[in-house]
């Protein structure tokens, strides 16, 4: 737990100066594609934190009504069955980070993609994976949402042992 503390910490301040306080102050829609993709990485970054603290509230705001999530194993999972297993505590993060995230802005619509590495608690087992994701993010009414999202287990060093011994 002292890890997601520590990672939610370092992203605390780049979250409320590019996703809180735009919003608070009524600040105009950004277009500029720098500040779109900084935005976007802020409100990245702030979705990671909620779903490592389990807060169902911040997740829901943060994901359109028909957001999709495929797992790693391919089983579609809709917006309310993956925030029913977070409140649910059918899973919880013990330590979850980002890396290697790459913003790509197509208009109204976003792709991240990234690599995330975490230790989980999934139906009373302990898992340590990491996996590449990605993440599509659409602008609605003038807030970016979440409406899907793709993890892939990476295995990087696996398969390059696999390819030495072949």
């Amino acid at each position: 737990m002292r890890r997601v503390s520590h990672c939610l910490s370092v992203s605390a301040a780049a979250v409320a100066a590019l996703w809180v306080l735009p919003r608070v102050c009524g600040a105009e829609a950004v277009t500029d594609s720098a500040a779109v993709s900084a935005q976007i990485l802020a409100l990245e970054l702030a979705h990671n934190n909620a779903i490592a603290r389990g807060d169902v509230a911040a997740v829901r705001r943060m994901t359109s009504d028909d957001f999709t999530f495929i797992t790693q194993r391919g089983f579609l999972i809709g917006r309310e069955q993956m925030l029913s297993g977070l409140a649910g505590g059918e899973f919880h993060y013990e330590y979850r980070e980002l890396s290697d995230l790459k913003v790509r802005v197509y208009g109204d619509s976003a792709v991240v993609t990234g690599l995330s590495l975490h230790t989980v608690q999934q139906n009373g087992k302990e898992s340590t994976d990491a996996y590449r994701y990605t993440r599509v993010y659409v602008r609605k009414a003038g807030q970016w949402l979440a409406v899907a999202w793709q993890v892939t287990l990476d295995d990087e060093d696996g398969i390059r042992r696999r390819l030495r011994k072949d």
